[in-house]
């Protein structure tokens, strides 16, 4: 998964469970919300509020024409915030690397290089230093080592890639920039 923020991460999180019933948002945000409301005070201003002039056909012609357009209205909501979902999910990203995992090939995410070692393994290792000063130091060094690990725990949020590593030994590795023989310090996690 993509860096979210936590306001990110919150909508992410409701907005998946919500999608999953698509008729009823429509139904809610539209008809409910926006339709109920609009029915009700045009039917209001038609009477010109005298009770004289408000009949009830024309109270449920209002609620149901409204309540229709609402439809329409909720439907075209939930498209626009689903759409925003999308840009946050990046599931399909994660699937073809997935598949270029399991053909043997080097995987590009983010700031990541994964490729599958020697027997079960899953290495995970930085792609660039961005920093190379602050490398020197140990505590510049574990800096950089939790940030590939975060990265990582990141990923294994999306079901797929976790059910992939969850029985592969991981090694989380960070390199130097000069060349892919030097590595700076490896941490493997079960």
């Amino acid at each position: 998964m993509k860096e979210l923020s936590k306001k990110q991460e919150e909508f992410y999180s409701k907005w998946e469970e919500r999608r999953k019933k698509k008729w009823l948002y429509a139904f809610l945000h539209g008809s409910v919300y926006w339709g109920i409301p609009i029915a009700i005070i045009s039917f209001l201003l038609n009477s010109d509020f005298q009770i004289e002039n408000m009949q009830i056909s024309r109270l449920i012609i209002s609620l149901l024409l409204f309540g229709i357009a609402g439809l329409t209205i909720g439907l075209r909501e939930f498209k626009a915030v689903d759409s925003v979902y999308k840009e946050l999910d990046d599931s399909d990203l994660i699937t073809e690397g997935l598949q270029k995992l399991q053909q043997g090939q080097t995987w590009n995410y983010e700031n990541l290089k994964i490729y599958q070692g020697k027997g079960n393994t899953l290495t995970v290792r930085n792609d660039l230093l961005w920093n190379e000063k602050e490398i020197n130091t140990t505590e510049g060094t574990n800096e950089f080592l939790e940030q590939i690990m975060s990265d990582f725990r990141r990923l294994q949020k999306n079901s797929k890639f976790n059910a992939f590593a969850k029985s592969k030994t991981v090694k989380i590795q960070l390199h130097g920039n000069e060349s892919d023989e030097n590595l700076l310090l490896e941490k493997i996690i079960q």
